[in-house]
């Protein structure tokens, strides 16, 4: 949560931004850059791709400042733009609807692992890391509905497929995930 004072500062940057002045949007690009990359980097497939996707959507933040309506959260209304931007970019120059073998999707053997503690013990970037690894529709459904919160419905307008393709990718997305952490937990 940021505070009364971090908040006005942004909100001067936003405005002085809006008025033309590069010292302003350099400020606003530094401090949002982490936060907005993370968000890139699970809608790519590498980290130049999360970078691309990072810079496209740092010039639709910018082209796009005088639609603010300083209603809500700035951080809210970028991490929007910004999810719009990567989703924008895959469906310009990476995704296609790749088709993945049902023995891939096969049910999840019995290990041992308990799944939740194998959870537990991944740091955040191994985490990103195999969330990466998934097929771009798989991940891209799977960000979209786990991490941004759309409805199968808001997916499926998004991305030109149905409700129930959505919810596949986003099941097999889960089997999938859930046997790598398996898997990396086995040795």
């Amino acid at each position: 949560m940021m505070s009364e004072r971090e908040n006005a500062k942004i909100a001067r940057w936003v405005e002085e931004s809006i008025q033309g002045r590069p010292r302003a949007q350099h400020k606003l690009f530094k401090h949002f850059y982490s936060p907005m990359f993370a968000v890139c980097m699970r809608y790519a497939g590498s980290t130049e791709e999360a970078e691309d996707m990072l810079n496209e959507g740092f010039l639709k933040v910018f082209s796009n400042l005088d639609k603010y309506e300083n209603t809500g959260s700035f951080s809210a209304w970028m991490r929007k733009v910004m999810t719009n931007a990567a989703l924008d970019y895959r469906r310009k120059y990476a995704m296609k609807f790749e088709t993945t073998e049902l023995g891939q999707l096969s049910n999840v053997p019995e290990t041992g692992v308990d799944f939740n503690q194998a959870i537990a013990q991944m740091s955040a970037d191994e985490l990103v890391g195999l969330i990466q690894q998934l097929p771009a529709t798989m991940r891209t459904v799977f960000n979209m509905y786990v991490m941004e919160g759309y409805s199968h419905s808001e997916i499926a307008a998004q991305l030109g497929i149905t409700e129930s393709t959505s919810g596949w990718h986003l099941n097999a997305a889960r089997n999938r995930l859930k046997k790598e952490i398996m898997e990396l937990n086995r040795m």
